[in-house]
């Protein structure tokens, strides 16, 4: 299996985090070795000159104060030809000046000028000067075989740990991600036909999320082909009663290309009378006009097979004089009349546009489902391999000192921090976020968060904020209810770039049961309303069906992710609510967000931290349950580094027998899924009764199993969302555990 390109998609993020870390490495690993060699290289050159100096100097010192210029010129070359200085020099600076070599270069690395002494035994002249010259050429012959070779190894080893990294992701994750969305993408359209294969080779893929995941598209595809057969059989009673029930009913002289009769039913479903549908040419006007969004394929193979004397039946769709678009099921019979001799069509036809829009819906929630499987699944993986990434960066920090070094690991730490919001902002659209509901004045809510949206909208945008007097209150997350709104603020302002007007409604809404008939997934009842609507530019229709697609964007590459109306769609279907887009090219686009109406109070929050001073954690006794190795030894790392003495057991059996052996725990920190048939609820449910005292914390990177229902935490539940920091993990400690604590001898 080879890497795909890096040019898009969650591989180049990777290449982008990993990317600066490694090339500090890099240069690091050639800046210092070569600083070190400098010095070494530079200490060599000094040494060698001042060894030929003190071997020389006595033998040039008798050739100038004997006059032998001759020998001292000889003396002179020899330095250089024997390579010991690049240029040497002696002058009385009077008469004598001999040279040799280029001396008085700059790029001369060391340079030694000598007295030169001459005389009797006991009082010596100065006669001149030695002057030697040596090149940095030296140092850098030095310096370059060793660096060349440093950075060779250095780029081997770190490139090829990244590839290595890389490629392990590729095969264990992003393969098998990109497979099942190929698969997707490049489906016919017959689901008998759709099937994803996992397996890369002989070997079948050993049991895990992701399999678990096609086992889960392909139990929906066997549910929609059941689903579609009952509709099938449905649709064949339905047209067999409208075939008698003369419904819509016509006949048509083919040869004259004009209805020859029609019943008031046929002609209302076209908004037109009787007479108007008589005298209407056919080929001309009628079809032309009302089929004009058609396709032209499917009505060449309609006339092919009435030429051929086969009766016609499906649906087709028709757009009326006021562009209002209508769908029917036609059975059409060829026939040879009588009375006339012409060839004509006996036509039936049966208004079925709600139940196609219904039916599009429902393949659209299908579709939307599935998608949601698949980012939940996505994200719970993505979530472990983050929380590994940042756990370790974090823990490198404490014990790194250089600000350069640091500073590497926080832009690589920030990423991390990019890829977890990415990851919540999958989850919300999957409806998979925990969610911590209240009773609150959505309008209030506004109206504190108004000078956040003023920052974000900018100058050139008015916004404005509007409710209604009398209120309802409504239950729903307001922390998320405000990141929801901030994303529709941000999409608002990006559709009007040269300003415009910007206004929230806050109001009460009644959904009737007619509304939520034709409305997939949507109770009737009472709501508060939050609508966003802009002056921008507006969608197409083709653009809103797709508009709460993830990933789906109409900005330019780089200007957005198409989060931001697939999260809060999944915000409000998972707070029981509903959301609307409509827009209009030109005019300017609505975002409603229907959220469910509370008539409770609030209950006030119970706090849990009932200890002010900050806990001392040195003694403290953890059972830590966590099946992934890697993320297992980082928690065990952080918590010993918070003085804690940390037992660790990878399931809830081996936990269960662990527990046999300890005498106390104060902690019992859980990962929510767990291997060996008992996830993290059960195993705490059995732990509880033989440390009573003990604090219960779990992880999850994904929110749905145990201990979230409905996307709702249990109550007095503390839960950490992989991945965490050890912030959050010291966090959750104090509000799981009443302290201070006392450490045990």
């Amino acid at each position: 299996m080879r890497l795909r390109s890096f040019s898009t998609g969650i591989r180049r993020e990777i290449w982008r985090a990993i990317s600066g870390p490694m090339l500090g490495l890099l240069v690091a690993a050639c800046l210092i070795p070569s600083m070190i060699y400098f010095s070494i290289a530079e200490a060599r050159l000094k040494e060698r000159v001042d060894n030929l100096a003190n071997a020389t100097l006595a033998t040039m010192q008798d050739h100038i104060w004997q006059y032998d210029l001759e020998d001292a010129q000889q003396l002179l070359d020899s330095y250089v030809e024997i390579g010991a200085v690049t240029g040497a020099r002696v002058s009385d600076g009077k008469f004598i000046d001999l040279t040799a070599g280029t001396p008085g270069d700059y790029v001369t690395g060391y340079s030694l000028e000598l007295p030169l002494y001459g005389g009797g035994q006991s009082s010596d002249v100065e006669i001149g000067t030695l002057r030697l010259e040596a090149s940095k050429s030296g140092i850098w012959e030095f310096i370059l075989v060793r660096i060349i070779a440093t950075i060779v190894t250095s780029a081997v080893f770190v490139f090829f740990t990244a590839f290595l990294a890389l490629r392990l992701l590729d095969r264990t994750l992003l393969q098998p991600v990109l497979t099942i969305s190929d698969t997707l993408k490049e489906h016919s359209g017959d689901l008998g036909s759709l099937n994803i294969d996992l397996d890369d080779g002989p070997a079948p893929r050993p049991r895990d999320e992701l399999t678990g995941l096609v086992d889960a598209i392909h139990g929906m595809r066997d549910q929609i082909l059941s689903s579609q057969a009952v509709l099938n059989a449905s649709m064949s009673k339905l047209t067999h009663v409208a075939r008698f029930a003369r419904l819509g009913y016509a006949t048509l002289d083919s040869t004259l290309d004009r209805f020859v009769d029609c019943d008031p039913a046929f002609a209302s479903s076209f908004n037109m009378s009787v007479q108007e549908v008589l005298d209407v040419d056919v080929r001309g006007e009628f079809l032309g006009r009302f089929l004009r969004d058609e396709n032209p394929d499917r009505l060449n193979s309609i006339r092919a097979r009435l030429h051929k004397g086969q009766m016609s039946e499906g649906v087709l769709k028709f757009t009326l004089n006021n562009d209002e678009i209508r769908y029917f099921r036609h059975i059409i019979r060829p026939f040879i009349d009588k009375v006339m001799g012409h060839s004509a069509l006996e036509i039936i036809i049966l208004d079925v546009t709600e139940q196609k829009i219904v039916e599009e819906q429902l393949l659209q929630a299908q579709k939307l489902d599935a998608i949601g499987m698949l980012t939940g699944g996505v994200a719970h993986d993505f979530n472990n391999l983050l929380a590994i990434i940042s756990g370790n960066i974090e823990l490198t920090l404490l014990s790194l000192e250089s600000p350069q070094e640091r500073a590497f690991l926080e832009v690589a730490l920030s990423a991390v921090g990019s890829g977890a919001t990415l990851t919540q902002q999958l989850l919300s659209f999957a409806r998979k976020q925990p969610l911590s509901p209240t009773h609150f004045d959505a309008a209030e809510l506004m109206r504190d968060s108004s000078a956040l949206f003023d920052t974000s909208v900018g100058e050139a945008i008015d916004l404005e904020i509007v409710a209604d007097d009398d209120l309802w209150r409504t239950f729903a997350d307001p922390e998320k209810l405000k990141t929801t709104l901030l994303n529709l603020v941000v999409n608002s302002r990006d559709a009007m770039p040269d300003g415009g007007l910007l206004t929230i409604e806050i109001s009460n809404c009644r959904l009737s049961e007619e509304y939520a008939a034709s409305h997939v997934d949507v109770s009737p009842g009472e709501y508060v309303r939050i609508s966003v609507n802009d002056t921008g530019y507006g969608m197409s229709q083709e653009t809103i069906q797709h508009a709460i697609e993830p990933f789906f964007t109409t900005k330019g590459v780089g200007k957005g992710t198409g989060l931001g109306l697939p999260m809060a769609f999944g915000f409000a279907k998972q707070s029981d609510g509903h959301l609307e887009v409509y827009s209009e090219l030109g005019i300017g686009t609505s975002v409603k967000l229907y959220l469910p109406r509370s008539t409770e109070e609030d209950v006030p929050p119970v706090n849990r931290n009932r200890g002010k001073q900050r806990p001392d954690f040195t003694g403290m006794v953890v059972l830590l349950i966590e099946d992934n190795t890697d993320l297992r030894a980082m928690f065990k790392t952080m918590l010993v580094s918070m003085g804690c003495v940390v037992r660790d057991a990878e399931d809830g059996p081996k936990a269960l027998k662990m527990a046999e052996t300890i005498s106390q725990v104060d902690v019992i920190l859980s990962d929510v899924i767990l291997p060996r048939g008992m996830n993290g609820n059960e195993v705490v449910n059995r732990l509880t009764p033989l440390f009573p005292e003990a604090a219960v914390i779990f992880m999850s990177g994904f929110s749905e199993n145990s201990i979230i229902h409905n996307g709702r935490l249990d109550p007095e539940v503390t839960l950490l969302q992989k991945p965490f920091g050890g912030d959050e993990l010291v966090a959750a400690i104090i509000s799981a555990h009443v302290f201070p604590l006392k450490p045990r001898k």
